[in-house]
């Protein structure tokens, strides 16, 4: 972890601003938090594993390296190629899981990577055997970055706080929102069928909650349908939380050969 990774981290607890002593991070009041073997960061320490777990984000790793998301980081790419002009970004994804966004958009640019997540699992698979980005576990309303740090944030199916991307976020910089429309995953849920609690989805109110936030400069749908193999449509069940708390074990998937991707990209600064 170089200087400049260091300098646009601040303590979740007070603010300060930290230095490096040894294998750790330590602010202006003394808070200190260890730098783990792999590169990442712990600032929640004591927090429990949530309904995201490692097997979850080990399908997710499945899923994205069979290419199911790939039309999306290319859009993606894109849409920061056209708005973030800035030499060098600061690109921060919140909610980052295992890390394939960030680690992904635009594979040929310099840019500071940034991803944190709650699951400290998740940012542990993320953190390994890389070192071009920086990953760290933290709460989302105590986002452990300095103000006006990041050209762009990239909340991707997770949940958003507005006021401290806000806060993170430069005069000029965006918000890259990816919310999911009726159609996501619809192949899976009409397999769920009866398990579901809800038949029908539809994703209009996050994107809804997030136009009324934000100044929108511009969005876009990506909605694409693509054959894929019986063992990603079963990692694919797996973790998915439109599926949480059904036992995937007693679905029958034989019936699904396609998977329908289905999402809109919404981007603009924040209110």
């Amino acid at each position: 972890m170089d200087q400049s990774m260091i300098g646009i981290l601040r303590c979740p607890l007070c603010g300060g601003a930290f230095s490096r002593r040894e294998n750790s991070l330590v602010c202006c009041n003394r808070h200190c938090y260890d730098i783990a073997r792999q590169g990442h960061i712990n600032f929640v320490p004591g927090q429990k594993e949530m309904f995201y777990k490692k097997e979850l984000f080990e399908s997710r790793a499945e899923v994205f390296r069979a290419g199911v998301y790939a039309p999306v980081i290319e859009r993606l790419s894109q849409a920061l190629a056209r708005h973030v002009p800035e030499e060098h970004p600061v690109i921060v994804d919140a909610g980052c899981g295992e890390g394939y966004y960030i680690k992904s958009v635009c594979p040929d640019r310099a840019m500071t990577r940034v991803g944190f997540d709650l699951s400290k699992d998740a940012v542990r698979l993320a953190a390994r055997g890389q070192r071009e980005a920086l990953f760290f576990a933290a709460d989302l309303k105590r986002i452990p970055l300095a103000d006006g740090c990041a050209d762009a944030v990239l909340d991707i199916f997770t949940p958003a706080d507005y006021a401290q991307f806000k806060r993170i976020l430069k005069p000029q910089g965006l918000l890259f929102k990816l919310a999911p429309r009726s159609g996501y995953l619809r192949e899976l849920r009409a397999a769920a069928g009866g398990f579901l609690r809800r038949k029908e989805y539809d994703g209009g109110d996050v994107e809804c909650y997030a136009r009324e936030r934000m100044n929108v400069v511009a969005s876009e749908t990506i909605t694409y349908t693509l054959g894929v193999a019986p063992e990603t449509v079963a990692h694919l069940a797996r973790m998915t939380p439109m599926l949480a708390g059904i036992d995937i074990e007693k679905l029958d998937l034989s019936g699904v050969e396609q998977i329908t991707i289905d999402e809109t990209l919404i981007i603009g600064s924040i209110k």
